[in-house]
């Protein structure tokens, strides 16, 4: 099916109420000065104003989009509440006043004069940053708009996401699947991504296949994108989710592998490659295509046919306890006290966010990571039962560091959900 119209109309709409802001934002730019503070002080009440009525232009404009879009599919598009656009102007992604972000545009003249730049060169470079965060809060505006519009609409159960190609590795992956209405829009600077809301017997006809998406691209250009090897394990038969998660995640680190005897059947044959990474694996093989098609499918890069939304699926929703799917733990996991908690936060639609069991994918990781931090910093090693028999090495501390730092630099482009527990975990404030 085609990209209903009404999605092709509000991206439409949301382009060129962002493009009228850069712009203006632009010509108050070039009355900028040689004394940087001095200069900005004149234009920033202007420059505040020209994003703050763009937010809420966006923001009206998403409001709108959901029932428009819903009704192009047949489907029904009454909201239980209004949601109200002003609500999503003056701020950023990460709960910052936009008036603090817009001022960094100063701080960054300031840092380019710092490398040896001229004035001029200094404020067109500290230009560019500050029409790169127009765009972004401007379209953070509407999508946390079409996000609220979608709460309060019962028939929006959930979304796809619309490419607007070129697009990089993770948009591409994330576009084969059908998200629940209440999973964060995941998105990074400059990403210029849409929902389209739906039901998933609607909206999946409007998943992008990334496979055939990569298919597409010529060889030099999937290289570029997901890197040689990585592109060379998607040509070979790799799964596309697990070959991009794998790297982007930091998950092929020697240092935080276990040993395959000591991991379940379904880590050992599908989890994070216990033994060899994309690249382990190309260079043993070298030119022998058979043996790295052989050794990707031993260490689970291979998992069956190449198929838009993967074809590794854990507890889906809809099922015995509703709408709510299980995370990585599955049904709760397999233990008793999981289960139980993850049907109580089904039952009460209230989960604790530091319960492991009900947690998302992404608040595990924030939430591991810290406990592992937290074991390294006691001197006892987090991957072992005994730190006497097995103690903490300078290179599981270092890996350890590593994950927590990538973690606590995520928090700025992470769900709501996401800061809260890392609020609760006392690493963000």
């Amino acid at each position: 099916m085609a990209l209903p119209r009404a999605a092709a109309s509000h991206y439409q709409e949301q382009q060129e109420i962002a493009a009228a802001a850069v712009g203006d934002v632009g010509d108050l730019w070039r009355r900028m000065g040689e004394d940087f503070e001095a200069s900005w002080h004149p234009i920033a009440s202007d420059v505040f104003a020209t994003v703050l009525q763009a937010q809420g232009l966006a923001a009206a404009s998403g409001v709108r989009y959901v029932p428009d879009v819903l009704d192009e599919q047949g489907l029904d598009a009454t909201s239980v509440a209004r949601v109200n656009p002003a609500r999503f102007q003056g701020g950023t992604r990460d709960g910052r006043p936009a008036e603090t972000l817009l001022h960094g545009a100063v701080y960054k003249a300031k840092q380019e004069m710092l490398t040896g730049v001229g004035t001029q060169q200094a404020l067109a470079t500290a230009g560019l940053w500050l029409q790169d965060v127009v765009l972004d809060v401007v379209r953070d505006a509407d999508r946390q708009a079409v996000a609220a519009a979608m709460t309060t609409t019962p028939a929006a159960s959930g979304w796809v996401r619309m490419l607007n190609p070129p697009s990089c590795k993770f948009c591409i992956t994330l576009a084969g699947k059908f998200f629940r209405w209440n999973q964060g829009f995941q998105s990074h600077p400059d990403c210029d991504c849409r929902h389209i809301p739906g039901q998933e017997s609607t909206a999946a006809e409007f998943r992008v296949d990334p496979y055939e998406y990569f298919r597409g691209l010529p060889t030099a250009e999937q290289d570029r994108l997901f890197g040689k090897n990585d592109a060379q394990a998607i040509r070979d038969g790799g799964d596309i989710y697990r070959v991009v998660n794998t790297r982007s995640r930091g998950l092929a680190d020697d240092a935080l592998k276990s040993s395959g005897d000591r991991r379940g059947w379904q880590s050992r044959r599908w989890d994070t490659p216990s033994k060899m990474t994309v690249d382990d694996v190309y260079r043993a093989a070298g030119s022998d295509r058979n043996r790295a098609v052989r050794l990707l499918e031993e260490n689970g890069f291979i998992t069956g046919d190449q198929v838009a939304g993967g074809n590794l699926k854990g507890n889906a929703a809809g099922g015995q306890f509703g709408d709510l799917a299980a995370g990585a733990l599955g049904r709760g996991g397999a233990a008793k006290g999981a289960t139980q908690a993850y049907r109580k936060a089904v039952a009460s639609g209230v989960r604790d966010p530091l319960e492991p069991a009900t947690q998302t994918a992404a608040e595990r990781r924030l939430h591991t990571a810290v406990l592992r931090k937290q074991a390294a910093d006691r001197g006892s090693n987090p991957f072992a039962a005994n730190s006497a028999r097995n103690p903490l090495t300078p290179e599981i501390r270092a890996a350890v560091e590593r994950d927590y730092e990538r973690q606590l630099k995520r928090l700025k482009d992470s769900p709501e959900q996401v800061r809260i527990l890392a609020r609760l975990l006392g690493v963000l404030r």
